[in-house]
């Protein structure tokens, strides 16, 4: 099998670089019994997978990340005769002779479109859905946003497997407390506080959130830590702490790289993560793996991430939420019991699972002319 990866993201900060680069990290030391050719848009690249004698690595440079996917990869896939082209992001050629794959990292738009951009929305229904419907397989991150694309695409499910991600290994208790107070005073982190993690726009719930931390403050001196970037919409979302007088008690320290993120969920009291909708949140997993105790909406794919290891709060209930945050905050056996089942819950999932079963996926879809998955929406 000769595989050509498009690993367009591998540089990228959020969600889909992680995954890019935990993925390729795990999964082509699997298979030396087979050939990737892995395109980088980023010279820099080059060399990452150097130790690998099957891996070949090829700098594709393009003016545009459209040309990059449909035009300059294929025609450099063409002329290395591959059997099947990867992308693990949610894009495949639209004219190719090879086989495709992409991955499908999140169905949040089919369930609320409310909450992207109308430019975002057009490319969605238009190209978006091209892609889905010309790739040979699809790899969904759950099996919740695999039903979502079934049901509202109407896709083949044949033609959809689910393989989940995990978080990465460096995702960890943290017995060092040197390292723990360096990173505290890094960022001036309070000495209490609750953490949210991601991208901040209408869809991550931020406003509801605060309301809940105005409850809770009425019980507990604690602080609530954004750890992430804004989106669209975001500065409308963050004027709530403003009006509900909580300037001294929100810090905003953006986008924080994973080295110190793992401090993050080691200091927190709680991760509180209340989502509209998910497809298969990771935030709730790196917490666990660093025994940091969840609280988070039961919406989408969450409830299969997280299992019975975190507390559930409807995402519209900001009563419920500060009643939930405040059992974790003052109730030593539910915190104790929350980090005990988090662990184990995080063991549940890894890279070496997530690389193996995608590697069986590609080596299904190259070995049948008409896809066979090795798993679909009811197996995973």
């Amino acid at each position: 099998m000769k595989v050509a990866i498009c690993a367009r993201t591998l540089g990228e900060k959020g969600g889909i670089g992680v995954y890019t680069r935990s993925l390729l990290d795990s999964m082509l030391p699997l298979a030396s019994n087979h050939e990737f050719v892995v395109f980088y848009s980023t010279e820099t690249d080059i060399g990452r997978f150097r130790h690998l004698s099957n891996v070949r690595e090829i700098f594709v440079p393009a003016k545009a990340k459209l040309l990059w996917d449909q035009v300059v990869t294929p025609y450099h896939a063409a002329k290395q005769g591959v059997d099947l082209i990867f992308h693990p992001k949610m894009s495949v050629p639209l004219v190719t002779k090879a086989k495709s794959v992409l991955v499908l990292h999140g169905s949040e738009r089919f369930v609320y479109p409310q909450f992207s951009h109308k430019s975002d929305l057009l490319y969605f229904k238009t190209l978006y859905r091209l892609y889905m419907k010309r790739a040979t397989g699809i790899i969904s991150v759950s099996h919740n946003a695999a039903k979502d694309l079934i049901r509202f695409w109407s896709i083949d499910p044949s033609k959809v497997t689910t393989v989940h991600l995990a978080p990465a290994p460096y995702f960890r208790k943290l017995d060092d407390c040197a390292a723990l107070e360096a990173v505290h005073r890094k960022y001036s982190l309070p000495r209490r506080f609750i953490l949210n993690v991601g991208l901040i726009y209408p869809g991550k719930n931020i406003p509801n959130l605060l309301r809940a931390l105005k409850r809770v403050r009425e019980h507990e001196d604690v602080t609530l830590v954004l750890a992430g970037t804004g989106r669209r919409l975001y500065k409308e979302d963050l004027r709530q702490v403003q009006e509900l007088g909580l300037q001294d008690h929100v810090l905003l320290p953006g986008y924080v790289p994973h080295e110190d993120l793992v401090a993050f969920y080691n200091l927190a009291e709680a991760v509180v993560f209340p989502s509209f909708y998910e497809s298969f949140p990771a935030i709730p997993l790196e917490a666990m793996a660093c025994g940091c105790p969840v609280v988070t909406s039961p919406t989408g794919g969450t409830r299969e991430a997280a299992g019975d290891a975190a507390v559930y709060v409807g995402p519209s209930d900001e009563a419920e939420l500060a009643h939930a945050i405040l059992r974790v905050l003052t109730e030593p056996n539910l915190r104790s019991k929350l980090r005990e089942k988090g662990f184990q819950n995080a063991r549940r999932f890894s890279w070496e699972k997530t690389a193996q079963r995608t590697l069986e996926v590609l080596e299904s879809l190259v070995k049948s002319d008409e896809f066979m998955p090795c798993g679909n929406v009811a197996r995973g």
